[in-house]
């Protein structure tokens, strides 16, 4: 593994280490208990810290799984691509072997 790898892997899991401990820090500091409603339904009572943090990562895995609708559309796109490239490869090479007369 390179040096560069093994560094940014460092830093990562330090920044994952400070996002919990900020996240716990502010659970333990917002201790009143809310019982959100959502969509007309009465949610359990939880800590503010509790809803709001779930909220906050709620929105990031939500974000996430969006971000990747992209990425396979290029995949299809690409799988399609490389199929129409095969097909005109191959018959180029038909087209070649007629021309040297094989």
């Amino acid at each position: 593994m390179s040096f560069l790898r093994w560094l940014l892997r460092i830093l990562y899991g330090a920044l994952a280490l400070i996002c919990i401990a900020i996240g716990v820090y502010f659970a333990v500091d917002n201790p009143q208990t809310i019982a959100p409603r959502f969509v007309g339904q009465a949610m359990p009572e939880g800590s503010v810290g509790f809803w709001l943090i779930g909220a906050l990562l709620f929105g990031v895995l939500l974000g996430f799984v969006v971000s990747l609708l992209p990425l396979y559309a290029e995949r299809r796109r690409v799988r399609g691509l490389q199929k129409q490239l095969d097909r005109t490869e191959e018959e180029l090479y038909t087209v070649r072997r007629k021309v040297s007369g094989d």
